[in-house]
């Protein structure tokens, strides 16, 4: 990092890309408007990277008739480099990527692989960003070849990105392994270092044996599902939401101060890939899942399969809560990790005069060290721990006991009581909880 010594009013350089400076009398080149949509085009990156990446609406990944087509929603993304992308309706045809030749720009709409790359495997479904000439464009020097393009139409090109699943993943828990390790900044087993994240998404070098990664991931992509092909291109499963992510500003550098949002972005998309393979047409087996989502927000009929999936004892009505507590209790819920099935206990909530909606919070029945397992209906974030609780009734106690008896000893302050009787309202039902990425 290079440092600038300046005195007060003395302009000096900052980042960003330089502009031409027009006069009358200058002769213009090429170079020079393109120096112009450069810096143009490198604000607008830099406005959208405040932002964050992901997805902003639709985009959605789809399977569409045969085995080897899907279909991607109309939609809009950021990538995290800040390039937008925005397009209608696209079929992709991966059978195409079969065949020898490479497609040039959209070709007919396929994913295309590079000759000799296997197809059979895994993938990370994105969309890179593109340029399409359009016509040509009158000369003063007559013909000038390939480079006479009169505009430019952006494009994008979809592309298939071999995923490094974790290496201990069997047939059975690939898909819930995959989802769960691509989390950021890690699922509490494998932390994702400084550099080995790109965006959302885990892009480590190496193979992880707990974790999933994209080593090939580049900052112009952008991730929309998780897909497994067999060699005949046809798909063996796809997880839309195991790596898509709402736009929002990722874990790592200026978005450590949005941490709690970040993981409930990461939760939330865990425990839609969740209810998604849940719901699957032939009823999943217990054995696929290794984790849980920590926090699942259902309707009656996926809560059925639930039961029916786990052998989970829950009581035919729950607990109702009022709006406010059930949101609580939900985004309380996204804060938390997940959760291995081997030591998962669960309990569902109803929101109250509305039976369809249901809350199912699954927690570890493994107490972490010197910490009280959360009850649902608390709020978010920290909460007063049962010693500081204690010690308000105390107080609250002595200051009751001073009104009746003001001439016992001294009473408490106003003040402490004012601090006595707050800490009593902070629900004392979960010690602090520090994490650490």
């Amino acid at each position: 990092m290079a440092t600038t010594t300046a005195l007060l009013n003395q302009p000096v350089d900052a980042l960003g890309e330089p502009r031409s400076y027009f006069f009358n009398g200058r002769l213009l080149s090429a170079e020079d408007l393109r120096r112009e949509q450069g810096q143009r085009a490198g604000g607008q990156r830099r406005l959208a990277r405040l932002m964050g990446c992901g997805v902003a609406s639709g985009l959605r990944v789809s399977r569409l008739g045969t085995a080897s087509k899907l279909r991607i929603a109309p939609g809009l993304g950021v990538t995290p480099s800040g390039e937008l992308i925005e397009i209608d309706q696209l079929d992709l045809d991966l059978s195409a990527a079969t065949r020898s030749g490479r497609l040039g720009g959209f070709g007919n709409c396929a994913a295309g692989l590079a000759d000799g790359q296997p197809l059979a495997g895994l993938y990370l479904l994105v969309l890179t960003p593109a340029w399409t000439p359009q016509g040509r464009a009158q000369t003063l020097l007559g013909e000038v070849g390939a480079c006479n393009r009169r505009t430019e139409q952006p494009a994008v090109r979809a592309r298939l990105l071999a995923l490094l699943p974790p290496t201990s993943a069997t047939a059975a828990n690939l898909r819930n392994l995959l989802a769960v390790g691509l989390l950021s900044p890690g699922q509490g087993l494998v932390a994702t270092g400084a550099g080995e994240r790109l965006g959302w998404w885990p892009r480590q070098r190496q193979r992880s044996d707990t974790g999933a990664s994209c080593p090939t991931l580049g900052a112009d992509d952008l991730p929309l599902a998780v897909v497994q092909i067999d060699s005949g291109a046809g798909v063996v499963f796809l997880d839309a939401d195991a790596a898509q992510r709402p736009l929002a500003p990722p874990p790592g550098g200026a978005g450590d101060a949005y941490w709690p949002l970040s993981w409930a972005v990461e939760m939330q998309a865990f425990g839609a890939q969740f209810l998604a393979q849940l719901g699957a047409t032939a009823p999943p087996q217990a054995s696929e899942f290794d984790w849980l989502p920590p926090a699942l927000a259902l309707s009656p009929a996926q809560l059925d399969r639930f039961v029916q999936v786990f052998q989970a004892k829950l009581p035919a009505r729950g607990p109702a809560l009022g709006r406010a507590a059930f949101a609580r209790a939900l985004q309380d819920g996204w804060l938390d990790e997940p959760v291995a099935q081997r030591s998962a206990s669960w309990q569902v909530f109803r929101l109250a005069g509305h039976a369809e909606r249901l809350l199912l919070r699954i927690q570890s029945t493994v107490a972490e060290a010197g910490t009280v397992p959360a009850k649902p209906t608390g709020g978010v974030g920290e909460r007063t721990s049962a010693v500081v609780a204690s010690a308000a009734s105390k107080l609250l106690a002595a200051g009751r006991r001073a009104k009746l008896h003001p001439n016992d000893g001294p009473a408490p302050g106003k003040d402490e009581l004012s601090v006595a009787a707050s800490a009593l309202t902070q629900a004392p039902d979960r010690p602090k909880r520090l994490r650490k990425q």
